[in-house]
């Protein structure tokens, strides 16, 4: 009995992620379907990375994680094992998205291709591999080892004079803005300098801590503030803001996907 994730781009008002978890669910019936996220931004692999880098750690050994976005098969599908986990893909570069370093193993698979798997391979081909990595099959059996394969790599923030600029590689269900900087960036980059980030709509000066709690007491509501969050991404938030409620820190901060922002050093 093995764990099996899904984080695909389907949404939740169709049909198509029930009949591929009905497929998984005929080949390996005791399989523990964890749904991580499936409303990632459409076609969008920078998405789909940073909510697997977020959590993909947390999962114990045998892990089996479906990756579903761009899941179209322009070559036959990929296993990657890192710390003996699996991530079932397209070779569309997202592996190099999700791993700063190389992975332990990489495999390309040689199942037979049927006709659903071109239209529809996370319900036809993936689930096949992901049913044999769950009822404790190698990736051996059913693929070989690969090298050549598509390698695109995760947005980082840039150096410049005078400070460093991210970029707003996700936006959460509450409009929180997450940047491409991370605790451990922080500490080697800046550390115990002063700085500003220079937020729009905030004071000139920016924010100038960093704060652990998504509900500081002493903020008022609708001040934005930049949090570390659980996965230690830098977050700018707002309290008590969502979109749904017509705020937001995205929205209200005029901030998009793929935004700059700038992190000011100040000595």
């Amino acid at each position: 009995m093995s764990i099996v994730t899904f984080t695909t781009d389907y949404g939740n008002r169709d049909y198509h992620l029930a009949l591929a978890k009905a497929q998984l669910i005929n080949y390996a019936p005791t399989s523990i379907i964890v749904d991580i996220a499936n409303s990632v931004n459409h076609f969008d692999l920078i998405d789909e990375a940073y909510l697997m880098r977020s959590c993909w750690k947390s999962f114990p050994m045998g892990t089996v994680h479906v990756l579903g976005v761009k899941s179209k098969l322009e070559k036959m599908p990929l296993i990657a094992v890192k710390d003996n986990q699996y991530f079932i893909t397209a070779d569309n570069g997202v592996i190099h998205f999700i791993f700063d370093q190389e992975v332990d193993e990489l495999y390309r698979v040689n199942l037979p291709i049927q006709d659903n798997d071109v239209k529809f391979p996370l319900g036809g081909i993936f689930m096949l591999i992901a049913a044999h990595l769950a009822k404790g099959g190698t990736p051996q059996m059913i693929a070989q080892e690969e090298k050549d394969y598509k390698k695109v790599f995760f947005p980082k923030p840039q150096i410049e004079d005078g400070g460093i600029r991210c970029q707003v590689i996700h936006i959460d269900d509450f409009g929180n803005i997450v940047l491409n900087f991370t605790r451990d960036m922080f500490d080697y980059y800046i550390g115990k300098r002063n700085f500003s980030i220079l937020a729009r709509s905030t004071q000139k000066a920016g924010l100038r801590t960093i704060i652990n709690d998504f509900s500081p007491d002493d903020l008022a509501d609708g001040i934005p503030f930049a949090v570390w969050g659980v996965n230690d991404f830098l977050h700018i938030a707002m309290k008590n803001t969502t979109p749904q409620l017509g705020g937001g820190a995205a929205r209200l901060l005029g901030y998009q996907k793929m935004s700059n922002l700038f992190i000011e050093l100040n000595d």
